[in-house]
């Protein structure tokens, strides 16, 4: 890393753990950017090199945050957990954290989701990466389905999950958020088609 990159990396860093012992001490929407800036004793223009929002501090932190629990998961589906079961606790809790604070759930969701790079260096940390690469070890293992590819089977389920808390933050369900996540896992475990399909189903809608 050049002398240049490390003190970029510093930067971030300084201002990441600024944000968390506010967030922490005063609460989410009660911290604002200036306190930030103050705290990390930077200037806004530095800031916002790094973070547009207020948002994007909580999401990188809460990747960050999680990150420990996930290598546990992919550890313990490494020594014969089956790799379903570490996507349903990584969603489960997932779920947890957004129960926990429902006023920033859905803009939370939105920003991982612009946030999200795919040539980032720590991939367990991202949610859709975190699913394919359990995918692909249950593929590998028999226990995933190998007539569709990982990708589209990531995109099934994490859509599905990031639906389902758009959907429960608006409360136009009366489901508990960990109820719908265990409603999506069960209609992507046993899929959503009857065993006997309509003919105009079964050609393909023709």
């Amino acid at each position: 890393m050049t002398k240049q990159k490390k003190r970029r990396a510093q930067t971030r860093q300084k201002i990441l753990d600024a944000a968390a012992e506010l967030f922490l001490k005063n609460g989410f929407e009660n911290t604002s950017i200036a306190q930030i800036i103050e705290r990390a004793d930077v200037v806004k223009g530095t800031l916002y090199q790094h973070f547009q929002t207020k948002m994007d501090l909580l999401v990188v932190l809460s990747r960050e945050s999680g990150a420990e629990q996930v290598r546990k998961l992919i550890e313990e589906v490494n020594q014969g957990t089956p790799a379903l079961e570490g996507l349903r606790r990584y969603y489960f809790g997932m779920a947890q954290w957004f129960e926990a604070n429902p006023k920033i759930a859905e803009d939370t969701i939105i920003s991982a989701i612009r946030l999200h790079d795919p040539d980032s260096n720590i991939p367990e940390y991202v949610a859709h990466d975190f699913t394919k690469l359990m995918l692909k070890i249950g593929q590998k293992r028999g226990e995933v389905r190998k007539d569709i590819s990982i990708n589209i089977q990531a995109i099934v389920l994490g859509g599905a999950i990031t639906l389902a808390v758009i959907d429960w933050h608006k409360k136009t369900n009366p489901l508990s958020l960990q109820e719908l996540f265990q409603s999506c896992f069960t209609a992507y475990l046993q899929g959503v088609l009857p065993k006997e399909l309509p003919e105009s189903i079964a050609r393909g809608g023709a």
